[in-house]
């Protein structure tokens, strides 16, 4: 069926992983996404190269597959005019490099209302888009130190360290995606529309908005992560396990389910000796440890079907290779096939987000680099002549 965001065209300027997840999302829900690239290409293309990556790199078929590519060179003033007559059909507007670099180029918000007063127009940064470090530029890695989610992450007395995945840019991307619905949502009711925008450090912020406003409000310094959340696991058995064959995490095992996980875990007398929430938060060390102790007497499959006939909350601890194989994945659409002219069908990574009950099938996959820019320029007016010269010009 057709997504909710059909007919919606995007004018598409990101580069990289932030910016261009944020329009692959909006692609999902039915959105057509016009790439303007480099004539060299995005950087996103060759990512992360070695000599066994096939191409397009798996990089580039994550964030901008189901897409179409235009190649325009926007520091030219007839690539300028491209651009802008592209956004003057458009509904949407999103661009990832830092502030100031699109004003430069002639293509600010201010340039893009004049052309289109419905455009919603976004912008990723690093930084924010006001203050004294938003010129500044930054990758994924910035995010999530400046953030402060690798304050938290690992065990105490290590250093701090980043997620084992580009959380920052992912997140970013997430918010970027909701404030550009937001303002089509504006758009549609008043005519007009407006800047949306969203960085890696304010997105990090906000991913972890219970942990940091407890310690604004309360001023109480929490401690690091280790293998919980550094707010439960001190009060709480919430964490992860080592099982004989794996791992498996649990939580929520406060009041009766605790007394049920006693009873699986042949440590009824614990159950018996703190009989209260509070009771077992002043002696979680030596609960967790018992705990430990126990679960490596069996497998992971074990403990979760004994979880699931007891309603105890919790989950094996997946590897990405679990995960592809996973049929829960499978039947979500979390994990899909596309269909590559080159590649052949792969596995990737799906959308998250279901419309009636049916899992997103992805729009197709990621273009050829400027494999759309005649087709859009045609549709814009521009005679065979003038294509012709504009890639002579190098403009295209």
């Amino acid at each position: 069926m057709a997504g909710p965001l059909a007919g919606i065209r995007v004018v598409d300027f990101t580069w990289a992983q932030q910016g261009p997840y944020a329009t692959v999302m909006l692609s999902d829900m039915g959105a057509e996404i016009i790439k303007i690239e480099k004539l060299s290409g995005d950087m996103g293309r060759n990512a992360v190269p070695s000599r066994d990556t096939p191409l397009p790199a798996p990089y580039f078929v994550a964030h901008d597959r189901g897409k179409r590519s235009v190649t325009v060179d926007i520091r030219t003033a007839r690539g300028r005019e491209i651009v802008l007559r592209l956004v003057a059909g458009a509904d949407v507007a999103v661009s990832n490099m830092r502030p100031g670099v699109m004003e430069k180029l002639g293509l600010g918000y201010g340039e893009m209302k004049a052309v289109n007063p419905r455009l919603v127009y976004a912008c990723a940064s690093a930084y924010g888009p006001v203050g004294d470090k938003a010129g500044l530029p930054g990758f994924d890695i910035v995010g999530q130190a400046l953030g402060g989610i690798m304050s938290k992450t690992g065990m105490e007395g290590n250093p701090p360290i980043p997620a084992g995945a580009a959380i920052a840019d992912q997140v970013g991307a997430i918010y970027l995606c909701a404030g550009v619905l937001a303002g089509l949502v504006q758009a549609a009711r008043t005519g007009e529309g407006l800047q949306v925008d969203v960085s890696l450090y304010g997105s990090q912020v906000a991913l972890q908005s219970w942990e940091i406003t407890q310690e604004a409000m309360l001023g109480l310094v929490s401690g690091r992560g280790g293998t919980g959340h550094p707010l439960i696991s001190p009060r709480s058995a919430w964490g992860s396990y080592t099982t004989a064959d794996g791992a498996l995490v649990i939580g929520g095992v406060n009041g009766e389910r605790f007394t049920r996980l006693c009873e699986v875990m042949g440590t009824e007398w614990m159950a018996e000796r703190w009989a209260t929430d509070a009771d077992r938060a002043e002696h979680i060390p030596e609960i967790v440890a018992t705990l430990q102790e126990h679960f490596r007497e069996h497998p992971t499959a074990y403990w979760l079907a004994e979880f699931e006939r007891l309603d105890i909350i919790g989950a094996p601890v997946q590897s990405y290779t679990d995960i592809i194989a996973d049929p829960q994945a499978r039947a979500n659409g979390y994990i899909t096939q596309l269909a590559h002219p080159v590649l052949g069908t792969v596995n990737i990574a799906g959308c998250p987000i279901e419309f009636g009950r049916e899992p997103v099938v992805p729009q197709g996959p990621p273009p050829e680099l400027g494999e759309h820019t005649e087709r859009y320029l045609e549709e814009l007016g521009y005679s065979w002549d003038e294509i012709t010269e504009l890639r002579e010009l190098h403009v295209i």
